[in-house]
């Protein structure tokens, strides 16, 4: 009897783990990689609208609506790259716009879904309104900024990551 109460027990604890990592995931990937789902949802939304539908039939109009928004992905991370390179002060606006913005999103639907149970977008911190509003933009500019800063040591790792050799001629 206590040996089932022991597996009931350990069941129920990783059944919570599992749904902690998910969520927690979903959270990290939705706070990190918000803009390349957005240009991957608008990229296979207009390829079906106005080329795949038009161009193909069955199943291989979903394979070009997969192909171009793989594509679209792939050009935004390299445009973006690019612009974190060579514009210095520009990239670092964008990328902090983009975390903002991502931030935010996650944000609200996070209080939306779970605390406020969809009657608010923000957090009931304070009873007057603009104030309430100040104090969740503040809370949500803070975690901008995490995001904002880890994306940046991504950007910096990647471009750190290239070693370049210098081979001279050896007298031997």
């Amino acid at each position: 009897m206590i040996g089932l109460v022991i597996i009931f027990i350990a069941l129920i604890i990783l059944y919570l783990g599992v749904i902690l990592f998910a969520g927690a995931t979903f959270v990290k990937i939705s706070l990190f990689a918000l803009d390349k789902l957005a240009v991957f949802i608008a990229s296979w939304y207009y390829t079906h609208h106005y080329f795949s539908v038009k161009f193909s039939s069955g199943y291989a109009i979903y394979f070009w609506d997969v192909l171009a928004a793989i594509l679209a992905v792939i050009i935004y991370s390299a445009l973006f790259k690019i612009i974190h390179r060579k514009l210095g002060l520009i990239g670092k606006i964008l990328n902090f716009a983009i975390s903002f913005l991502s931030s935010m999103t996650v944000y609200c639907i996070l209080v939306n879904n779970f605390i406020t149970k969809e009657t608010d977008y923000f957090l009931p911190l304070l009873n007057h309104d603009i104030a309430n509003q100040v104090v969740n933009y503040i809370i949500i500019t803070i975690i901008a900024l995490v995001v904002w800063k880890r994306r940046e040591e991504f950007l910096e790792e990647k471009e750190e990551s290239k070693e370049y050799y210098i081979v001279e001629e050896s007298d031997e």
